[in-house]
Parts: structure tokens; C-alpha cells; sequence
């Protein structure tokens, strides 16, 4: 018996090496091990694209395929490239990102959530969004983490409501008024912190819209994050050059303003260029037109020669698409 177990010795220890491989594999990836196989043929051996034909993509996401089943959700959106737009539906977008974010997808996990927040394809439910993004932040999505920080913030908006609701009849002169008004104001900013502190993070990873947010947090002052003008407009700055419209547009009102920054018609001429060059819309025309009334020739080339400068840095839009459509596991 002790001949015939050292004669197989190599083989029971391959064995064991392996069922410990297996184990270790099946933790990493958050599968039970009898999905481990899978797992890897869908994570790393596939040869699914982005711009397969929708059957096939179907055909994968029914079979289980994580990957498929966000891209054939993300295609029946606006945010996938033109040309790999399978007609918009927000519902079936719904129920393909579920499956998606069900399977441990981390990017679904983040988008899900944006739909429960948003009611895109669904009822809102700030708790479920909140879940998801939870669930995505912890796997490193930064559109997740992000997403924690606005629903902080929206906390944060909701107390201040419900305390002028409740303390509407009360007399603000009142000592009883005054406490309750600091010890909500004091939970409030405790949670605005907390909110602006993950968008913040969301920010350093790259994403657009939490660069927006972190220059509105210093724009205006938020707790945590002492007012100042110059790093909001550089934050907008980030954003916009990441192609996000309300970071141009918030860019145009400020330099055309000239509240947060030193006026420049220049600069607020070629933000509005660049929005109107994006999305060919009469009512950013009009404004690019109004603004051009008030500026002098030089005043205008200097804005188109910054305008051309910003487009040539932007992602084209089927790049960010594309992007967006690549997102894996």
C-alpha cells in the first residue's frame, strides 16, 4: 500500500496543487468552483467583440456570458456608438444589465445602479442603486464610487427638506428651533463630506462626471473642501476635456460671467463653439450667435483657435463609445 501511494505520489500532489489552484481561482473571481471553467473562457479566451452581430451577442448573453450580456444591454442605448445601436429600449437595457451585474460584472454593477437612481428601464429605488454602487465601488469602478457620492449628497439635500418641512410653523428666534437647526446642519454636513469624499476619489480615477462635481464642491465651498475658484475651473476643465457637456457649458457661463474667473469672451466663445460643434443643436447656435454680438474681431479668432485646440484633444465621440463599450470585467 505505502509502495503504491510513493509510486503516485507526483500525481497526488499535481492533484492537490491543482484543487488548490482551483479554489484560489474560484475565490478571486467570486465563483462558485464548478463556474470556474467558464469563467475563464468567457474572461480570457473568448473572442466576443463589441461589434458582433446582435444574434450572436444574444446567443452569448442567454448562455451566461457577463461580458455579452453588458454589451448587448449597452448597444440598446444611446451610449454605444451610432453605427452599434441596436434600436434604444431603456427595458431591455434593464433586464440584460441586471443579468450582467448578477454575474458580477463590475462596470454593470455601476450602470445598474445609475439606472435604479435615475428610473432608466425601471422604478427608482435609491436603496437598490445604492446597493449596486456599493457593490461596484468595492470592485474599483469609479463610476460606482461616484455614485455613493451623489447619493450622499441627495441625503444630505433630503434632511435639510424634511427640517424645513417639520419646523415650518416653529418660531426661528427659539432656543429649541436654533439647536435643532445646528444639529441638523452638523449631520448634514457630516454627510455632504462623506458625499464629495467619494465623488473626490471617483475624480482621481479619471471620471468625468465626479471631476464636474469635485470643481462644483469647490466652487461653492462644501464641507471638507474650502472654497476656491481656481481649482473648480480646473476641474471643470478636466471634465470637459473628457468630454462632458455639462463641465463645457458650466465653463462658457463662468468665463462669460466672469464671477468665479477673470472674464473672457474669447474663452466663453470657444466653449460655446465646441458644445455647438457637438451637438449641432439652434439653441446652442443662438447662444454662440448672442455671445458673438458683444465681441471684437480678435476677441472671436482667439476663441475659434481655442476651440480648435479643445476639439483635437477631445475623444472623438465613437472613441468614448467605444470605450464605454469595452469596459470588461
Amino acid at each position: 500500500m505505502i509502495r503504491h501511494i510513493i509510486r503516485h505520489r507526483p500525481l497526488i500532489v499535481a492533484s492537490g496543487v491543482a484543487f488548490i489552484l482551483l479554489v484560489d481561482a474560484s475565490n478571486q473571481m467570486e465563483v462558485p468552483i464548478r463556474h470556474v471553467p467558464g469563467e475563464i473562457y468567457n474572461r480570457y479566451l473568448s473572442t466576443l467583440r463589441a461589434s458582433d452581430a446582435p444574434a450572436r451577442l444574444l446567443d452569448e448573453a442567454k448562455a451566461d456570458n457577463a461580458q455579452a450580456q453588458y454589451i448587448y444591454a449597452l448597444r440598446h442605448t444611446r451610449f454605444a456608438p451610432a453605427d452599434l445601436q441596436i434600436e434604444p429600449d431603456s427595458t431591455v437595457a434593464f433586464t440584460w444589465m441586471s443579468k450582467a451585474a448578477a454575474n458580477r460584472h463590475p462596470r454593470a454593477m455601476a450602470v445598474l445602479a445609475l439606472y435604479y437612481l435615475k428610473g432608466i428601464g425601471t422604478a427608482k429605488d435609491e436603496e437598490k442603486a445604492s446597493a449596486w454602487a456599493q457593490k461596484a465601488s468595492d470592485k474599483g469602478q469609479p463610476m460606482g464610487t461616484r455614485l455613493l457620492g451623489e447619493l450622499r449628497l441627495i441625503e444630505a439635500e433630503r434632511l435639510e427638506q424634511q427640517f424645513k418641512a417639520q419646523h415650518a410653523t416653529e418660531d426661528e428666534s427659539s432656543g429649541s428651533f436654533q439647536i435643532a437647526r445646528k444639529a441638523m446642519q452638523a449631520r448634514r454636513n457630516e454627510i455632504s463630506k462623506a458625499g464629495f469624499g467619494q465623488i473626490e476619489l471617483a475624480a482621481k480615477a479619471g471620471d468625468p462626471p465626479a471631476l464636474r462635481l469635485l470643481g462644483k464642491a469647490y466652487e461653492e465651498g462644501h464641507p471638507g473642501f474650502t472654497q476656491n475658484y481656481r481649482a473648480a475651473m480646473d476641474y471643470y476643465n478636466q471634465a470637459a476635456l473628457k468630454r462632458d457637456p455639462l463641465a463645457m457649458q458650466l465653463l462658457a457661463e463662468r468665463y462669460e460671467g466672469g464671477t468665479t474667473t477673470p472674464q473672457s469672451l474669447s474663452s466663453a466663445y470657444a466653449w460655446r463653439l465646441v458644445i455647438f460643434e457637438l451637438s449641432g443643436d439652434d439653441k446652442d447656435r443662438s447662444r454662440l450667435g448672442e455671445l458673438k454680438k458683444v465681441m471684437n474681431l480678435a476677441e472671436i479668432l482667439a476663441g475659434q483657435e481655442q476651440a480648435q485646440i479643445a476639439l483635437r484633444q477631445l475623444p472623438s465621440e465613437n472613441d468614448a463609445a467605444l470605450a464605454r463599450l469595452s469596459q470588461s470585467r
